[in-house]
């Protein structure tokens, strides 16, 4: 065994385990992200190390790592959900570290070694769990109340699907709750509250329970009750308050990194009357619009009542069974986004008396294809693929699990993160198989019959079973794999393939026109007859491309297979874009596996992989600016400035505010109109001199990931209206065929605002001949790409304040609504400093003079009368 420790601060440690074949990793977490590991032999590792107590190395260890240190080996950190490779640095005490990014109260790591021996012994890969999320203190201000399963029902076992070390279970004896994968599981507690009273003998009884983010759901006979973590108080909550509750489930796999879509609630937990079904999601704390924890989904049809529901493969769909006033049962699918039902058939092989045998309960696998068990106290059924295969699932030579199992009844069923099926009976007799395979194995006994106990998967895809039949409870470790090895030996079993693996990753997003590239491998017997097959939910919305190749060594044959999936749809001709648009995006399920499977075949854990196909989260644009060597010239010689280039520091708040003249916007008015300039919003300016044409450039981002440079047309409008600028590309010199759109041509026929009018819905190319006019072909082209000459041209008459739009108009480029603001300040038009000054100079100077000459004028006159009246008088 591997001991592995972890550690906040000196003070407070947390271990965890990895398992190893001869030599081991060994791990330690700091506050500081830093994980140490080592190297132990379990056969002669201390005793401190196998209890998962050592802070470093024990002697033994420290030569075992430097002796592979010193022969090449060195550990690789994989963090969960992610392709980034963390190399441990091995530091001369005899572990290795490495630093890791991690903000979670628990993290599972993948470590693996080199392929490198020591004494011939090999270093065996392995995941490793690590938590540091504390017990919740809390003083009780009264008397609390233990909590435990009401009398006569079998233990009850629910774990949180994205957090699989969170899990409460509940016997008759108590109630455990448990954040370590039952490393240290505590007692629940709980304050009564209102109309709860507590019984006589001192503990509250409950059927059931669920665990959200932030508290526990109870139900206790037809009602529900909520616990929160924060001050235990078990209370009756308006959230919540509903009588006649028949049951209540969770979703079985994790859906936290799944692509949302627009109006669905995928929800955590279902409860079920009589007559209608509610949908809740992971934290109470979190309603909905009308203040309810629960959204109610569906209600009966016909008068018929819920006799149970699940969760569906498809995370949109749901599986409700109904039976009506005539005992006749039947099984619906209903879609959360499009609020239909659609009947499965599975229950028509069926005899009606066969089903109705106590409770019966539904679960389904994360497939592709619909794929579920439904099962009542003594039988299984299973239904693979959209019901096109369907039986009963029994171990050969009996009629049914009850018989195979003694007169028991079907206490639970487990699938573990290996797709193992495990059907647990109430005397604790264990069934397994493998997922696709429609016959059971029995496993020796484990547990005595009449211990309370519980199947239990962890993170680390280890099998546990979980009891109290001693206090306290105790997770015991179950070597499935060497059960399930002995219980087939000798039997007729076997695989068809001999490995099958593949590269895919659990989620993708394809834009338009994009594609994703992966592989699957098969290596098989010549003689077996299997091969790889791709199965995949809606399937109208990727294109998948296959190609295959085969190398055949001594009978044994390697399929190597190329999946190739990509979004082709042709948006350009469509006559109502916006509704081709909606139905071409979505969800698509792929499974990728052999065609024949058998109970002693291995399978990959990641066996689903979901394509969102739309518009990817975050993707938007990020302008650059495109520098022609006469740009250069111009503004780097002749005038000194130099261009910034995308990412280099620029000087911000120069100016904060400019003045637009009224006679230059696209509605003409007589007052100038005065921009506030947002630095924060827009950014930095591009500085152009007024005679060069600028084009900008995009490049195509998923938050700060770049994803490719942008080579689409666009186009762009100045925000505040301004009209004065131009393009130095007209439709003739752009090759145009047809009357190109402009923006004049698209405002006289739309009733939309600037920012709406022009966008890949009314998109039409100039350069597709049809029946459109064809008209003075000298207009500027208003259509912009990356590829093409085309740019603006700004203002001769004054250095302007451009703030600009561009949007990408070209329908077969994304799914997005690519958009993207710039500045741009342009300067070179000179004006004399005193301009103005010179003027009233002149003018002052002018008005002197004719006063001047006018008052010398009548001086004259007045002298010239003078003279006449002396001659007079002479």
């Amino acid at each position: 065994m591997c001991t592995v420790g972890l550690y906040e601060t000196a003070e407070i440690k947390m271990c965890t385990v990895g398992l190893y074949e001869t030599a081991e990793i060994k791990m330690c977490k700091k506050a500081v992200n830093i994980l140490r590991m080592w190297l132990i032999d379990p056969e002669q590792a201390e005793f401190s190390e196998i209890v998962k107590g050592s802070n470093y190395p024990s002697q033994h260890s420290y030569y075992l790592s430097i002796n592979f240190h010193n022969l090449g080996q060195f550990p690789i950190v994989t963090l969960p959900d992610s392709t980034q490779k963390i190399y441990g640095h091995f530091t001369g005490y005899g572990y290795w570290e490495a630093i890791i990014e991690w903000n979670q109260p628990y993290v599972t790591v993948d470590i693996s070694g080199q392929l490198i021996s020591f004494q011939h012994r090999f270093v065996l890969d392995s995941l490793h769990s690590f938590y540091w999320e504390p017990y919740e203190t809390f003083a009780f201000t009264s008397m609390p109340v233990p909590i435990k399963l009401a009398q006569g029902l079998m233990p009850v076992l629910n774990q949180d699907p994205c957090t699989p070390h969170r899990a409460v279970f509940l016997t008759q004896l108590a109630m455990t709750l448990t954040i370590d994968s039952f490393k240290d599981p505590r007692m629940v507690y709980v304050v009564p509250h209102g109309y709860i009273s507590v019984p006589p003998w001192g503990f509250l009884e409950v059927s059931d329970a669920i665990l959200l983010d932030d508290g526990i759901i109870f139900l206790m006979y037809d009602m529900l009750l909520w616990r929160s973590h924060r001050d235990k108080v078990l209370q009756i909550r308006p959230e919540i308050f509903f009588t006649g509750v028949r049951g209540m489930v969770q979703r079985t796999t994790c859906l936290a990194d799944h692509p949302s879509q627009e109006g669905v609630d995928y929800g955590k937990v279902l409860v079920w009357t009589d007559d209608t079904v509610y949908i809740g999601g992971s934290r109470f704390t979190s309603p909905h619009s009308d203040g309810k924890y629960f959204k109610r989904l569906a209600r009966s049809r016909m008068g018929g009542s819920f006799r149970t529901v699940a969760f569906g493969s498809d995370p949109n769909k749901i599986a409700i069974l109904i039976m009506d006033s005539y005992y006749m049962v039947y099984l619906y699918m209903f879609n959360l986004k499009t609020l239909e039902f659609t009947p499965k058939h599975l229950l028509s092989k069926i005899a009606p008396d066969q089903i109705l045998r106590g409770h019966i309960r539904m679960r389904f696998y994360e497939s592709s294809k619909e794929s579920f068990l439904m099962w009542n106290e003594t039988m299984m059924w299973y239904s693979f693929r959209d019901d096109s295969i369907s039986g009963t699932l029994s171990l050969p030579g009996f009629r049914d699990l009850s018989t195979a199992a003694g007169r028991s009844w079907i206490h639970e069923v487990v699938i573990d993160q290996n797709w193992n099926l495990l059907v647990k009976m109430s005397n604790n007799v264990v069934f397994f198989c493998k997922y696709g395979v429609t016959k059971l194995v029995r496993l020796a006994r484990w547990i005595l019959p009449s211990s309370p106990a519980s199947l239990y998967s962890n993170a680390n895809k280890l099998s546990f079973v979980v009891s109290h039949q001693d206090r306290p409870v105790k997770a015991y470790y179950y070597p499935l794999h060497l059960e399930t090895l002995s219980a087939m030996f000798g039997g007729d079993y076997s695989c068809a393939y001999v490995t099958f693996k593949h590269n895919m990753k659990k989620y993708y997003y394809l834009d338009k026109g994009q594609e994703n590239a992966f592989w699957a491998q098969l290596v098989y017997f010549e003689w077996k007859g299997v091969t790889i097959q791709v199965l995949r939910s809606n399937k109208a919305l990727l294109d998948f491309d296959l190609s295959r190749d085969f190398e055949l060594v001594h009978q044994v044959f390697t399929m190597n297979m190329t999946i190739k999936a990509t979004q082709k749809k042709d948006f350009t001709s469509e006559p109502n874009y916006d509704l081709e648009m909606s139905l071409s995006q979505g969800i698509v399920r792929v499974e990728v596996m052999p065609n024949l499977i058998g109970n002693k075949c291995e399978l990959p854990r990641n066996r689903v992989s979901y394509f969102s196909v739309g518009c990817p989260p975050n993707r938007h644009l990020r302008v650059t600016k495109h520098m022609t060597r006469s740009i250069l010239q111009l503004d780097t010689y002749q005038f000194g400035y130099s261009l910034r280039p995308w990412g280099v520091k620029c000087e911000k708040k120069t100016f904060h505010n400019f003045t637009i003249p009224g006679s230059v916007l696209r509605t003409p008015q007589a007052d100038d109109v005065v921009v506030i300039y947002d630095w924060e919003k827009y950014g930095c300016v591009f500085r152009m001199h007024y005679k060069a044409a600028f084009r900008p450039d995009f490049d195509l981002y998923d938050g700060d990931t770049f994803v490719r440079t942008v080579h689409s047309n666009f186009v762009v409008w100045e925000i505040n209206g301004r009209t004065d600028f131009s393009y130095n590309t007209t439709m003739y010199q752009a090759g145009c065929l047809r009357d190109a759109q402009t923006w004049d041509s698209i405002l006289k026929t739309t009733r939309y605002p600037v920012e709406q009018a022009w966008g890949p819905g009314i998109y039409k190319s100039c350069f597709v001949l049809d029946d459109a006019t064809l008209g003075d072909m000298n207009r500027p082209y208003e259509i912009m790409n990356r590829s093409f000459s085309n740019s603006l041209t700004f203002s001769k008459e004054d250095s302007a304040h451009y703030i600009f739009t561009a949007r990408i108009v070209d329908p077969n480029y994304s799914f997005c609504d690519l958009r993207a603001t710039f500045a741009v300040q342009t300067f070179g038009i000179s004006k004399p400093k005193y301009e103005y000054l010179i003027l009233y100079v002149t003018l002052s100077f002018t008005f002197i003079c004719l006063s001047i000459l006018g008052y010398a004028y009548f001086k004259y006159v007045q002298i010239f009368r003078d003279l006449q009246e002396k001659k007079k008088h002479s």
